[in-house]
């Protein structure tokens, strides 16, 4: 990490001190219900029948069912990958992507996401929770593996540019 990230050591995620995060949120409510939901589980694993049973809406479906991550099982990520994963969310790719072995640094707009999906990836010593913009991340780090997941169309929150779509590509691209 840059020496100007600092880790929150009660939250385990690392961040700047200035760090504002994006406005984007499932809602209050909803969020604080995932991390319960998390906090209090036995079984965090991509596959656990303990938290899908918490699956009651669109929200909790998205964050806590083992089926998102179908979408990167092709891909066979295993221990030999560096990852960058910008969107974490609450973690359940980040979750996925640990349990294959990867090295993760799971990056995540949203400080109260960025808490949650630390949670979720609590006992994985090979996912580091990064809060900040992609934006504003510097790393001299290249990555075998990038993904954008449900990321790409919320660009502009991030970044004010005139095509911010198109930036946010542009910084993806140099970070490979």
């Amino acid at each position: 990490m840059q020496s100007d990230y600092h880790l929150d050591s009660v939250a385990g995620i690392w961040s700047q001190p200035d760090f504002q995060s994006i406005d984007y949120s499932d809602g209050a409510e909803t969020e604080q219900r995932l991390k319960r939901n998390i906090d209090t589980a036995s079984d965090i694993s991509s596959l656990s029948l303990e938290l899908r049973q918490h699956c009651v809406d669109w929200p909790t479906t998205y964050h806590l069912s083992g089926l998102r991550a179908n979408i990167l099982r092709p891909f066979k990520i295993t221990a030999k990958h560096d990852v960058l994963e910008i969107g974490a969310g609450c973690g359940a790719l980040s979750r996925y992507l640990g349990e294959c072995g990867a090295s993760v640094l799971a990056l995540e707009g949203s400080l109260r996401r960025a808490r949650i999906a630390r949670l979720r990836t609590r006992d994985l010593d090979n996912v580091t929770v990064v809060a900040e913009k992609l934006s504003a991340f510097e790393t001299p780090k290249k990555f075998d593996v990038v993904t954008l997941i449900g990321v790409l169309e919320y660009a502009a929150l991030d970044d004010g540019d005139d095509d911010p779509a198109i930036t946010m590509l542009s910084k993806v691209a140099s970070l490979l």
